[in-house]
């Protein structure tokens, strides 16, 4: 018995909740690491935590003037230059010919004092075709040569180009490779990159004109949301198709050129080779191939015969292109793709980075600035600024290279006094007029000392260059504006260590399971909603103030998963508690105690408990059942039990058994009943009257007496029985007591009338009551099993009147009054 009761206590919901708790936890560890199941969940819960960023200050001062006050996290030194409505206005139709950017890039190197001039000019416009007018490239060139800061952008496809114009579209990008180079320091898994068949640079002359270069791709998400660059890309040229049984461990693969073999199965999808080659790898590669690759079919002479067939395999040769914002922030920090490192699926290294110092007009450390420097009402700067040196700067990404931007704010607007996370000025304010090439004649500055300029579409309809980003649709120059905003204030976002989100998803959930399985329904609803709701409070403070995700969909799911799994196991224990309570006491006590006991489950098991047992039995039994037939006399002592039963129910009695003529039931038990004594000796005496309304109805040989025997004190109550069939009831030497009381009525007379007592009380149930009763002593008897004699006494009537009183029948105490009232020892 010992064994099933701990095996139940385990399986109650304060326990086992804790239990479903952990395997939640181990479902939702499962989900997370090795399932995409919460990324579309993180990735929107991402772009919710942009949207709550608060990017600048604006206070209106008077009408059309306002006072902004900057976000500290973006670069001054971004500006865009926006080919928007005001330009299309200006110049006409999209494209402009291209001697209007030969104007604007003219415009920016003609200045006097050419110290002030731009770090960088990005053109976000490809230069892929000639121009209808053959001058207008050649003034273009011109002016990017004559510039010297112009960056071109090339494209990556994931198709090769059309086989005429193979050749010439590499060549163009060996040009851009052997100007600006390429990223050979790359270690990791790089033969697993995406890799890009296709590319399309600027023409030969133009990539010979540029400074610099860089791809212009993003990666799109699951839900085709823009939120990554690919920093660095992987090209792929095809240099030769292989025989299958051709291939040898002989063959030679330069790894050091960055050399590969990969081969394709029937679905289109490119798999790796490894390599050095072994004999041992090409057997099992012969095995892959005939099982999932399509054959190369040859007919040499056209007769619909085949001639041939084999099995290819690819050699490719690839480059590391960089992101035209890797290049930018390069130049920036006055490095080159030679001065970095790059470890795919941890960082890209950019080791001492300078910074151009427009006063000494030296290249310094780089500094960031933590707090710009305070001035009074007279210019006088009273607080400087707060900065720190940057030593190197490492740029998380993942295996493909990928970095995820720190977008500062929602799209920018060209319109002066609109909203503007980046500066925006027009297009057209630097291409309207043609600088003269007099030097005399040129302006002093242009104000973009030092800066960046991106150049590139900003009105819509004018170019398919707006993409979605966590912010809403964002025109390309400024999605690269916000990517190199990220590297140039190293605000990277990163993810914090897996064992914290393992940490925080098991705390919440365990949190949440004691939680739930301990308070009601509605208190552990409340609970779980406020977890959820501090979790969004505390991921989306992480974010912005420390630019770290925490992961939030897994915990904040796992919570409510948790929640609703306890609630649903308390539901079918409870039910299942609940038919059990109600099989096994609707037969004893009343409906309104058993809605008490489903409220307030008791302990099962065998307890002692203080309480007070009534026996009953009828005298003369023998007799009656002889002067009536078998069939009448079940129907004679059902009315009789019925009535009987009825008053132990009114009083709140628990029926224990009927045994033959004999009524045995109690008082305190399942529930306790401080005033369980008196409910008892009220519950005898309206017996006997109720016995006596009866009486008068029926002849005199189908009358009834019964005796009565009540007694109180410690007695064990509890389930007894085989586990195929058990009785709630009761055992002990107070139990016997009371039986032996109900026969000890036939040895008192009390009248001629009535030869013998009818209910006798023992002095233990006297002294809980003697202050409501009236009473009759007895005698001092000694009963079997009892050392030390019993004061009897025979009872009369009840001060007050028999109907319980309210207190009395109370149907609910509180724990501290249960424990008071009826205290328990478990057995």
């Amino acid at each position: 018995m010992a064994k099933s009761g701990k095996k139940s206590k385990f399986f109650e919901t304060r326990y086992f909740g804790l239990l479903i708790g952990a395997f939640v936890f181990g479902l939702f560890v499962v989900l997370k690491l090795f399932t995409g199941v919460f990324t579309p969940i993180e990735l929107k819960m991402l772009d919710i935590y942009f949207a709550y960023r608060n990017v600048v200050e604006r206070e209106s001062i008077q009408e059309g003037v306002s006072y902004e006050e900057q976000n500290p996290n973006i670069s001054p030194d971004i500006l865009i230059i926006g080919i928007d409505f005001r330009s299309l206005d200006t110049f006409g139709k999209w494209p402009f010919p291209r001697y209007r950017h030969a104007n604007l890039i003219d415009n920016f190197a003609r200045i006097r004092d050419q110290n002030e001039r731009e770090r960088a000019v990005f053109i976000d416009v490809f230069f892929i075709e000639p121009d209808s007018k053959a001058f207008d490239d050649v003034l273009l060139i011109e002016a990017i040569k004559n510039n010297g800061r112009v960056f071109l952008e090339t494209v990556l496809d994931e198709v090769p180009p059309p086989p005429a114009s193979a050749d010439d579209y590499f060549r163009r990008q060996e040009i851009l490779q052997e100007r600006w180079g390429w990223i050979r320091n790359i270690s990791g898994d790089w033969e697993m990159m995406r890799p890009y068949f296709g590319l399309q640079p600027p023409l030969q002359p133009y990539a010979a004109a540029s400074h610099g270069y860089g791809h212009a791709n993003f990666k799109e998400d699951v839900d085709g949301v823009y939120r990554r660059q690919p920093l660095v890309a992987k090209t792929s040229r095809l240099l030769e198709l292989i025989r299958l049984d051709d291939l040898t461990p002989e063959t030679k693969v330069d790894r050091d050129n960055f050399e590969r073999l990969e081969w394709v199965d029937t679905t289109g999808f490119h798999h790796s080779i490894k390599t050095p080659l072994t004999q041992a790898e090409i057997d099992r590669l012969a095995s892959q191939m005939e099982r999932r690759a399509p054959m190369k079919i040859v007919d040499s002479n056209n007769d619909g015969e085949p001639d041939d067939a084999y099995y290819v395999v690819r050699k490719y040769e690839d480059r590391f292109v960089p992101a035209i914002t890797l290049s930018l922030a390069l130049e920036y920090f006055h490095k080159t793709l030679d001065d970095i490192e790059v470890v795919l699926g941890e960082y890209i290294l950019i080791p001492k980075p300078e910074y151009f110092d427009n006063e000494t007009q030296q290249w310094v450390p780089y500094e960031l600035v933590l707090e710009p420097p305070e001035f009074d009402e007279n210019g006088e700067m009273i607080k400087p600024a707060v900065t720190k040196l940057v030593d190197e700067i490492r740029i998380p990404i993942d295996g493909q290279g990928n970095m995820l931007v720190n977008f500062m704010g929602p799209p920018s607007f060209a319109t002066p006094g609109s909203n503007q996370t980046f500066p925006v000025r027009s297009y057209s304010g630097y291409a309207s007029s043609v600088t003269s090439t007099d030097p005399n004649r040129w302006p002093r500055t242009r104000a973009v000392a030092n800066k960046i300029l991106m150049v590139g579409p900003f009105a819509r309809g004018m170019a398919a260059d707006q993409k979605p980003t966590p912010y809403g649709l964002m025109y390309g120059v400024e999605i690269h504006a916000n990517a190199l905003n990220t590297i140039l204030m190293t605000n990277f976002l990163l993810k914090v260590p897996v064992w914290v989100d393992m940490a925080l998803l098991a705390g919440l959930i365990m949190l949440i399971a004691f939680m739930a399985s301990r308070l009601s329904t509605i208190w552990s609803l409340v609970v779980a909603v406020l977890m959820v709701f501090g979790l969004f409070i505390v991921t989306s403070v992480i974010f912005d103030q420390a630019s770290r995700i925490v992961s939030f969909s897994a915990p904040a799911a796992g919570v409510l998963f948790t929640f609703l799994s306890v609630v649903v196991y308390r539901v079918m224990t409870e039910e299942k508690d609940k038919r059990r309570i109600k099989d096994m006491f609707g037969k004893y006590v009343s409906d309104k105690v058993v809605d008490q006991i489903l409220e307030n489950p008791p302990e099962l098991g065998g307890v002692d408990k203080e309480l007070t047992v009534f026996f009953s039995d009828i005298r003369g039994f023998t007799s009656l059942s002889e002067a009536m037939p078998p069939q009448e006399l079940v129907n004679h002592l059902n009315l009789y039990l019925t009535a009987m039963t009825d008053i132990i129910m009114e009083y709140q009695g628990t029926l224990d058994k009927y045994v033959g003529d004999e009524i045995m039931c109690f008082w305190g038990a399942p529930l306790p009943q401080p005033s369980h004594a008196i409910l008892a000796c009220k519950c005898a005496l309206k017996q006997m009257r109720k016995l006596a309304e009866l009486n008068e109805g029926w002849p005199e040989e189908r009358r009834i007496r019964i005796g009565i025997g009540l007694n109180s004190g410690i007695m064990t109550v509890g389930n007894m029985g085989s586990m195929g069939r058990m009785n709630y009831t009761l055992m002990g030497d107070n139990v016997n007591l009371g039986a032996r009381l109900e026969g000890t009525n036939k040895m008192y007379v009390r009248s001629p009338e009535d030869h013998y007592s009818n209910i006798i009380i023992s002095e233990y149930t006297y002294g809980l009551v003697s202050e409501k009763v009236i009473v009759r002593e007895l005698d001092n008897i000694r009963v079997k099993g009892k050392a030390k004699p019993v004061v009897i006494y025979e009872l009369i009537d009840v001060i007050g009147g028999l109907d319980p009183t309210q207190e009395e029948m109370a149907e609910t105490l509180s724990e501290k009054s249960r424990e008071e009232a009826a205290p328990a020892v478990t057995t």
